[in-house]
């Protein structure tokens, strides 16, 4: 990685938590984009949105409850 790269946090394999249906609409440009970047980064859409709206709600004082590690959600 050369000075010009940022350093970002990869979506983890996909742990086995319980998943629900989210559906949504995006502007066709972040569909584009997310997919180039699952392909570049060989990961998922679902780890890549699970991860970033994670990282968005903690950001906004909106953490997610710590796991017991039992991977029941």
């Amino acid at each position: 990685m050369d000075s010009t790269d940022k350093a970002v946090a990869m979506p983890p394999q996909r742990p086995r938590f319980e998943r629900v249906q989210l559906n949504t609409r995006v502007r066709v440009e972040i569909e584009q984009t997310l997919q180039r970047f699952v392909v570049e980064h060989n990961t998922t859409v679902q780890s890549s949105v699970d991860l970033a709206l994670a990282e968005f709600l903690a950001a906004r004082g909106y953490p997610l409850p710590a796991m017991d590690d039992g991977r029941s959600r």
